[in-house]
């Protein structure tokens, strides 16, 4: 059962009827095991049915759940209520064109990823012609991207200095 009430502040934002993005307060039942996420799923359900936001699996493996979380780019699901006692800030992840209140448009991102083509091109060979080895250099260029949740984080610096 939820002890506590955290506040909340989530930019708020629709191309067809705000003409800038603007700051809505909630406040949120919560217990230490509330995350971000839940958060957000319960001002949606209980709160603003209106509330617009990206998430999957949960887990912090899909990246979907991106935001800023006092300016810092979070996971939703990864994070946690309990390590903001003075309330949060909760913002669509930096720029990326604003879609509706947290969704932001990836295509830039999408764009760039798939120009690196960050995914093993295949050859010529055969299953009966053995192992296709790789050197550890090729490894090493292939692991940079192998572990890519695509949630944008790392690219935040580079985007900002732009």
């Amino acid at each position: 059962m939820p002890s506590r009430i955290q506040k909340v502040d989530i930019l708020r934002y629709d191309s067809e009827k705000d003409e800038q993005p603007y700051l809505q307060k909630f406040e949120v039942p919560f217990d230490e095991t509330m995350s971000v996420l839940d958060a957000i799923g319960y001002i949606k359900d209980h709160l603003d049915k209106d509330l617009a936001y990206r998430w999957s699996c949960r887990m912090a493996i899909c990246g979907s759940c991106g935001i800023m979380v006092n300016n810092v780019p979070k996971l939703a699901c990864k994070t946690f209520l309990r390590d903001y006692p003075d309330g949060l800030t909760i913002e669509p992840l930096a720029n990326f064109p604003i879609e509706k209140d947290l969704i932001v448009d990836m295509t830039p991102f999408i764009e760039r990823l798939e120009a690196i083509k960050p995914y093993i091109i295949g050859n010529d060979r055969k299953p009966e012609d053995g192992a296709n080895l790789q050197t550890p250099e090729e490894m090493a260029r292939y692991k940079q991207f192998a572990a890519c949740i695509n949630c944008v984080f790392a690219m935040q610096p580079v985007l900002s200095s732009a």
